[in-house]
């Protein structure tokens, strides 16, 4: 398992760029997924998302965990909770998974996280049939792609890897930076990454993805919402990298250009592999320099079909 910073910024097709906690909350599910995909370089089948009303009522829906609180959690004069090993409701649960103290890193929190995650996998009822009732009851609070059954049993598998001392947590590995005005924010550590992956997720590492000069970035030039993310969904089954998409500088684009920044015969024959992906004539292949890091641009016309 892997604990991600909600503030690591991701790149949303059709949104730009953004902090993954704010992706979840304000694009599609599976866009959200597909930007998750993106940043860390792997697969991802399927999502669950939980809000903290949704924990809350999972938590007092299985009679409330027990953690062990590294430090007191103060919100503003009171103290809600006091160090040490203590059985948690529903709120006071979701008040040490989100509390970071005054001068903490982010990695506190986390570490947090995964204390709550731990005494959640502790309490689950034995069965999934059990456990597909508790979850269907959490309504809007929870937001999952897999059937109640198929969450239920994901979880228990979960929950019978941390008794036999084979479930991993790992921090996705991340570097600060200062976007201003006081806001924390991270970006991928690109560095280390890969180490990660391959240790926790080998078997989810999509085609393409280590390979070099194969990045794509989209631009869309009808204005239609929703083009990136559906071009993105046809090159990325490909072998191509998504990198991005914005609008173009003009809409009223009536054909898709694949733009190739060289005439070499390896350049053509990349844009002539997105051409097929996408369904459109190898004659959408054209050479134009580009000043970007993708290798190739798509510049989506009106007669591209999703």
């Amino acid at each position: 398992m892997a604990l991600i910073p909600p503030q690591v910024l991701v790149n949303v097709p059709g949104s730009g760029s953004l902090p993954l906690g704010r992706a979840l909350s304000s694009v599609p599910a599976q866009t959200s997924r597909d930007a998750l995909s993106d940043l860390v370089g792997v697969i991802v089948d399927d999502g669950w998302i939980l809000t903290v009303p949704g924990l809350t009522a999972l938590v007092d829906g299985l009679g409330g965990v027990t953690v062990e609180v590294d430090v007191a959690v103060v919100q503003g004069q009171d103290v809600l909770l006091n160090p040490g090993a203590q059985r948690l409701d529903g709120a006071r649960a979701a008040a040490l998974l989100t509390y970071l103290a005054p001068g903490e890193l982010e990695q506190a929190r986390l570490a947090r996280i995964q204390e709550v995650l731990d005494g959640l996998l502790d309490v689950l009822p034995a069965t999934p049939a059990e456990l597909a009732v508790v979850l269907q009851g959490l309504a809007d609070g929870s937001l999952t792609s897999l059937p109640p059954p198929e969450l239920a049993a994901f979880l228990l598998g979960l929950a019978e890897d941390d008794d036999g001392g084979k479930l991993q947590y790992d921090v996705l590995p991340v570097v600060p930076i200062d976007p201003g005005g006081g806001v924390t924010a991270f970006r991928l550590d690109t560095d280390k990454v890969p180490g990660l992956v391959d240790r926790l997720f080998a078997g989810s590492v999509p085609f393409g993805v280590r390979e070099q000069g194969n990045r794509v970035l989209v631009l869309n030039g009808v204005g239609t919402p929703g083009l990136g993310e559906s071009v993105r969904r046809k090159l990325v089954p490909a072998g191509f990298v998504f990198v991005g998409s914005r609008n173009a500088p003009s809409f009223g684009v009536a054909t898709t250009q694949i733009l190739v920044p060289a005439a070499t015969t390896e350049a053509q024959a990349l844009g002539q592999r997105a051409a097929a992906a996408l369904g459109v004539p190898p004659t959408s292949v054209a050479t134009q320099e580009f000043g970007t890091v993708a290798d190739l641009v798509v510049l989506v016309g009106a007669d591209f079909r999703p």
